[in-house]
């Protein structure tokens, strides 16, 4: 029999405040409950993230506690390539899906030149592979897209009907046997997953965390872990300090869409919980509350910027908030990479590993190319980074003495 790592009811939802080390603070809340646990309880659980590195993060921290038991540690995207799901057709590689688009397109193109010009085929069809991937992991096919109104499109009719003649090239994948990649995959499988669950429950402890829910497969299996009878989702960085009417607020798409808390809205709304519902997975707080309390302002969706004049006065001195940071205006982007390449050289002149996030690939690539000027004593790492479901490009790197 194995003993219960949760005591509440389902569905269970779980946050870390922003700024704590995820790993760490994963691996202590784990700690905190099986505390007197026999140490086969640490095997039984299975633990799914969304990233291979932070695979790579929570099993060192897990491995600092010292000798015992690991659990179970998969990727979310591992779930797709699972063999054992028999009767659903293999994953297509992206090269061979991305020319088969290509073929369509061109015979498309040659029906109709005045679509697109014919330079643009492979870039099309690079387009079109990654909107079927979004829209299979969606649950979204080309018909609920068709059916759109033209009176919601003002007056871009024309360019409507030009798209979708170029999505009516996606239907072959929608239909029986489609064999989806990707995201659309990870939605087949959890789509099975609810469907065996329900019957039939995995009686030991499984936890997703570190996810946002932002792919559609995604946040199916989030949502049927919540509700096992021994599942637990973590969430990231949850604010904690977002007033309730802020979560009402992002009913809306258009208005909170770009919150990084809209994500889990859209999560605690289709599992049937408040925010107030979730509970914090650890102890401790954010390294500097009065900072987190900071930016939990700053980031208020547009419909309620006016809080800042209410709730700003609250927050008191907040030196102790902005402590060690530091506002830039560059005048140019030159000065801006050269601004923090100098910052960071000094850095590493004292020692110091520097790393630099940003959503700019062009920002770091004019940062990079001023620290090689400096010499070859700066060693480079870039990263490509997806920073949302759009997939919008997004650069970090790390530079050590």
């Amino acid at each position: 029999m194995t003993a219960a790592l949760f005591d509440s009811p389902a569905p269970r939802v779980f946050g870390l405040p922003p700024g704590l080390p995820f790993a760490a603070a994963l691996t202590e809340g784990l700690a905190a409950r099986l505390a007197g646990a026999p140490p086969e309880a640490w095997g039984r659980i299975t633990l799914y993230l969304p990233a291979r590195r932070m695979l790579r993060a929570v099993r060192d921290a897990l491995e600092a506690r010292g000798p015992g038991l690991l659990p179970r540690l998969r990727l979310l995207s591992e779930v797709a390539l699972d063999p054992a799901w028999v009767g659903l057709p293999p994953p297509v590689p992206p090269l061979r899906r991305r020319l088969e688009l290509a073929r369509l397109v061109g015979a498309l193109l040659e029906k109709e030149p005045d679509l697109a010009p014919r330079a643009h085929l492979y870039d099309l069809a690079d387009s079109l592979a990654q909107l079927m991937e979004e829209m299979q992991g969606e649950g979204v096919p080309p018909a609920a897209i068709a059916r759109l109104e033209p009176t919601d499109l003002a007056d871009l009719s024309g360019h409507w009907e030009r798209s979708l003649r170029f999505l009516r090239i996606l239907e072959p994948w929608f239909g029986e046997g489609g064999a989806p990649e990707g995201e659309g995959r990870l939605r087949q499988v959890a789509e099975r997953l609810c469907t065996l669950w329900e019957s039939a429950p995995p009686q030991d402890p499984v936890i997703v965390a570190g996810a946002t829910g932002a792919q559609g497969g995604a946040r199916l299996l989030m949502e049927a872990v919540a509700r096992l009878p021994q599942g637990a989702v973590v969430l990231p960085a949850f604010d904690f300090d977002l007033p309730e009417p802020v979560w009402e607020g992002f009913d809306s798409p258009l208005t909170g869409e770009d919150h990084p808390q809209f994500r889990f809205a859209c999560l605690l709304r289709r599992l049937g919980l408040s925010p107030r519902s979730v509970r914090p997975w650890t102890v401790r707080e954010a390294p500097v509350p009065a900072r987190a309390r900071l930016i939990s302002l700053a980031l208020r969706p547009p419909p309620v910027t006016d809080q800042w004049l209410a709730e700003g006065p609250a927050l008191g001195d907040l030196r102790p908030a902005c402590a060690g940071l530091t506002l830039l205006e560059a005048p140019s982007p030159r000065f801006e990479a050269e601004a923090i390449a100098a910052r960071m050289r000094d850095g590493i002149a004292r020692g110091e590993t520097c790393a630099l996030v940003t959503a700019d690939r062009s920002l770091a690539r004019r940062v990079a190319a001023a620290l090689d000027r400096w010499g070859g004593w700066c060693r480079t790492t870039a990263l490509a980074c997806r920073s949302d479901s759009r997939r919008r490009a997004g650069s970090c790197g790390r530079w050590h003495g």
